[in-house]
């Protein structure tokens, strides 16, 4: 419950006992009974307020004030204990029936995997809400323990070293609500504009075991995934990859989806309405690709004029980052009831087909020229679902590079560095530094606060004007996701690729940008004959040269925690290029 509806509730229960006291006299037999039934409501509300309090604080993105507190769950989620890493995951097959009119789901999940070492027991993950109907592996049912979203499951033989094996998890329930999707995530049970049913999830930081059954831990992506959805017949259900079949059981329908790459589990989608295909082609070199997206049918010539815009995103990262992973499942994207996500191969849409007056563009400056949502949706294909984080505290390369890339895409896009530094100050203002970008690992941090997009793409840009060589920047972002696609990487990972292809150690740059929350100050002031300045703000070891204009011409310098000087004429005029830089700038008077 949100604070607003808390408040009405409360004051609602106060005016109902104003009129109860004015009554009092002719109410008397009935007085202490009505009395006890309002304290009780009151309780009630209370009661829901505090939990639905506690459901936010317990959710592991954290927010833009604190890193959540490292909870018995966060702990059994992120950290690859030996019930964990005794195992690689290979193959899940999803069998989900829908119940719309209950918000139900009833399924289960045939899951292959590889020993790493010999093994009993091994944890598999499904939230706790959500009930364990039995597991088994070959023919037998398996003894199983459950701690918070953790499933302990006990083999009736231990599995050697090397072998592959089969296991089966058989549940039902009714799945999390999303309250706020994308960003507090689960199932968006709405009604289309003709009053249907429509339907989707969005799950990223809170784990797809919140609807299926998985080693819910960001690196533990399989190598293959089949998605069987059931839904009633007249509706239509989309999953990620190609379509393989569809199946009439009478009163329902299955929809066979199948994805042949690897994909993290919280991209695993299922979008339920009344869709139709808009089909479009991409063309690169002798290859087409086909496109097959899918809205409402009431959107079809709609989206048939708006979605090509999405081959010239695909273009544009493609020259700068590396190829599209994903032809071999395609590329589609899927209107939904909430915003959008960056679903692998089934990127979803919510942004009502509008430049100017989507929900996203209103505070995002596109200039004009392209979708917010798309663009970033879709350029996760390369940040996140390509290149992923190897823990999530380090979402950063999702989020700010995706942002980051963002402004290249305006800059390329107009040839103008200018366009691309205004697309970034119009997001400045949203940078709270509260706390750090990273946090620790192996906590199921889901950093996605949002200094992780707007500051971490500040960081990017600040790091292009240091290196002052865009031949070496723009080399070091295409190597940096060509060399590691469909593979995990980390802060160091990156840092370890600007270094190599440098020649400088800009370590002491990640520790204050990423793992510091302080924003550097340059500190100055002017007389008549210098200019003096020293950095504030910043870990000891912080080296980091600034350019200045003086009289508008550019110089770079290289202050220290005491104060230098430059020596300059009287009436100087001196500028801190704070447009190129991630500094705050403090005139000392």
């Amino acid at each position: 419950m949100c604070s607003g509806s808390f408040f009405a509730l409360f004051f609602t229960i106060l005016f109902l006992l104003k009129i109860f006291l004015k009554q009092r006299l002719t109410m008397k037999k009935n007085y202490n009974k009505l009395i006890a039934i309002t304290v009780f409501i009151g309780i009630v509300v209370l009661a829901n307020y505090n939990l639905s309090s506690l459901a936010d604080q317990s959710r592991p993105h954290g927010n833009q004030n604190h890193i959540p507190e490292l909870t018995r769950n966060n702990y059994l989620m992120g950290y690859l204990n030996e019930n964990r890493s005794s195992y690689e995951i290979s193959f899940y097959d999803i069998n989900i029936d829908f119940n719309v009119q209950k918000k139900s789901i009833d399924g289960f999940v045939k899951i292959k995997a590889k020993s790493i070492r010999n093994l009993k027991k091994l944890q598999i993950d499904l939230a706790k809400n959500l009930n364990v109907k039995k597991i088994t592996h070959k023919n037998k049912n398996l003894k199983f323990s459950r701690e918070e979203d953790a499933i302990i499951v006990d083999f009736v033989k231990p599995i050697k070293k090397d072998n592959f094996f089969e296991f089966t998890v058989y549940y039902n329930g009714v799945p999390q609500n999303a309250d706020n999707p994308p960003w507090a995530g689960g199932f968006t049970w709405s009604k289309d504009k003709e009053n249907r049913d429509w339907i989707a999830v969005s799950c990223e930081g809170e784990g797809a075991r919140i609807w299926w059954p998985n080693k819910d831990h960001i690196t533990a992506e399989t190598d293959s995934v089949r998605m069987a959805y059931t839904v009633p017949s007249d509706m239509v259900a989309i999953g990620n990859g190609k379509l393989r079949s569809v199946k009439d059981n009478g009163n329902k329908s299955t929809y066979e989806w199948f994805v042949n790459n690897p994909i993290n589990n919280y991209n695993v989608s299922v979008q339920i309405g009344n869709y139709v295909a808009v089909q479009d082609t991409f063309i690169k070199g002798d290859d087409i690709h086909l496109m097959n997206h899918y809205v409402l049918d009431y959107n079809e010539e709609l989206a048939s004029n708006y979605f090509p815009m999405s081959k010239e995103v695909i273009r544009f990262y493609e020259k700068y980052f590396g190829d599209y992973q994903w032809y071999e499942d395609g590329y589609k994207l899927v209107e939904v009831p909430y915003l959008g996500m960056e679903h692998q191969s089934a990127v979803t849409y919510g942004n009502g087909f509008s430049i100017y007056n989507g929900v996203r563009s209103k505070s995002w400056p596109m200039y004009g020229v392209m979708d917010p949502l798309i663009i970033h949706e879709t350029g996760h294909e390369w940040f996140g679902n390509s290149v992923t984080a190897s823990d999530p505290t380090h979402i950063w390369i999702h989020e700010g590079l995706q942002v980051y890339s963002e402004a290249i895409y305006f800059e390329d896009k107009f040839n103008s560095y200018e366009v691309g530094v205004h697309y970034l100050n119009t997001i400045k203002n949203r940078i709270t530094n509260n706390i750090p970008i990273v946090g620790n690992e192996n906590e199921n941090h889901w950093a996605l606060h949002g200094d992780t997009y707007m500051k971490g793409a500040w960081v990017m840009h600040t790091l292009r004007s240091v290196i002052n060589d865009d031949k070496i920047w723009f080399k070091i972002l295409e190597e940096f996701m060509i060399e590691n696609a469909k593979s995990f990487v980390n802060t160091k990972d990156f840092f370890d690729k600007v270094n190599d292809k440098t020649g400088v150690d800009y370590w002491y740059f990640a520790e204050q940008y990423f793992y510091s929350a302080l924003q550097p100050e340059l500190e100055y002031y002017q007389t008549e004959t210098e200019f003096f300045y020293r950095w504030k703000n910043v870990n000891n070891n912080f080296i980091m040269p600034i350019d200045l204009l003086v009289n508008n011409k550019e110089l770079r310098v290289n202050p220290t925690q005491d104060f230098n000087s430059l020596k300059i004429k009287k009436h100087t005029q001196v500028e801190v290029m704070d447009w190129k830089f991630y500094v705050k700038k403090i005139e000392k008077k």
